[in-house]
């Protein structure tokens, strides 16, 4: 690859920042005949209220590449990322999946995920940055966990950060799949990893009940609450407007303390402890007129409890959970590495009716590889509980 932009580490290994059209078809030429290549991405998500991918990694041979998605469009490392031809190694894959999947619509075929194979492995600690200690000395500075990795540009400390999370999945790599086929558990693993791909982007969800459950709700007076249910869905508005995090807007301590006091001049609002930036200045009457208004409203209601699960219906998860930690046990591995609790809950929800192996598949719980392994004992089990 062209020198401009290159790096050197303090190990010597170079590493490329990918932040122009002409990189990036470089990059992908690399990867278009590699047999292997490891790949994480870093989001805003600690930062902003519509999250971002912010930097793909990427770690090909002797090569760490930092593809900057803010300034090259990384759909055009599509065709490598489905390419089954080509292993690619994540570390707790399941939110980049997710992550590329909702801003590019980019999915990925053949993932090795070296967490999944801690945790088959029953490995004590699965963290990556424990991981790389025990097996490569290699420690991670770990004041870049939170970092925005929207701003650019990006120092230099965060570039090698983010490299140190690929470019040693190779060599992960290597030693787990020794290991993992000396403990007979390759099999479960690589199902484990084609499920992960299969993960879709979770739909932002708004809770209208969202104020009953901010810590110290339950203290306030009714025009409190009031206050406290009209403050979150505020926060919520101005979250959005801002692009920032919710609580980078308002901490819950703060929309308690506002409910409570229900300030209604600005210099009572702004020595509030916690409120600060466009919240004090720029919105503040916008805040005060909202607390204004809602204190005269009557509360709202409490949510009602969830109801409490039928018998019979708890009775089947209870014997498919027990099943699950049985065959769990007898494999050396983490119960949901057998099936998911969605998958349990899924099939405990079936009526016995409908109970046999292509109703286990036809309702999302089993796939054809599981169908095989499970169903028989899946509906022997729940056979027991309806005697």
């Amino acid at each position: 690859m062209s020198e401009p932009h290159d790096h050197v580490a303090d190990d010597a290994r170079p590493f490329v920042v990918v932040d122009d059209p002409a990189r990036m078809r470089e990059l992908v030429a690399r990867l278009a005949d590699a047999p292997v290549a490891a790949l994480d991405t870093e989001s805003n998500g600690f930062h902003a209220y519509r999250e971002r991918v912010c930097l793909l990694q990427i770690s090909v041979g002797d090569l760490d590449a930092i593809v900057d998605p803010l300034a090259v469009d990384p759909q055009a490392l599509g065709p490598w990322l489905a390419d089954p031809g080509c292993i690619k190694i994540l570390h707790a894959a399941d939110n980049d999946i997710r992550s590329l999947r909702r801003d590019w619509d980019l999915q990925l075929h053949n993932v090795f995920d070296t967490m999944l194979a801690a945790r088959a492995l029953a490995w004590p600690k699965k963290g990556l940055g424990d991981i790389l200690a025990a097996h490569f000395g290699c420690r991670t500075d770990k004041r870049w966990q939170r970092h925005d990795w929207s701003q650019r540009p990006l120092p230099r400390g965060a570039l090698d950060y983010a490299r140190t999370d690929t470019r040693y999945l190779a060599a992960l790599r290597e030693v787990q799949l020794s290991a993992l086929t000396e403990a007979g558990r390759l099999e479960e693993f690589d199902h484990a990893c084609l499920r992960m791909t299969e993960l879709v982007a979770r739909p932002r969800v708004i809770d209208p009940d969202a104020w009953a459950h901010v810590d110290g709700a339950r203290g306030l007076d009714e025009p409190g609450r009031s206050v406290l249910a009209a403050l979150v869905a505020l926060r919520e508005e101005l979250a959005e407007t801002m692009d920032r995090a919710p609580y980078r807007v308002l901490a819950d301590a703060v929309l308690v303390e506002l409910a409570r006091t229900r300030p209604t001049a600005r210099h009572e609002l702004t020595r509030t402890r916690g409120v600060g930036g466009p919240v004090a200045n720029r919105y503040a009457a916008t805040v005060l007129q909202r607390i204004a208004e809602a204190a005269l409203l009557p509360p709202p209601p409490w949510p009602p409890a969830p109801p409490r699960p039928d018998a019979r219906l708890r009775a089947r998860f209870d014997a498919l959970r027990d099943w699950r930690r049985d065959q769990a046990n007898r494999r050396g591995l983490e119960p949901d590495m057998v099936l998911s609790k969605d998958a349990l809950q899924r099939i405990a929800d079936l009526e016995a009716t409908e109970l046999d192996a292509d109703a286990l598949v036809a309702c999302g719980a089993l796939d054809a590889w599981e169908r095989e392994r499970y169903a028989e004992a899946i509906l022997a089990a729940l056979a027991r509980v309806r005697r």
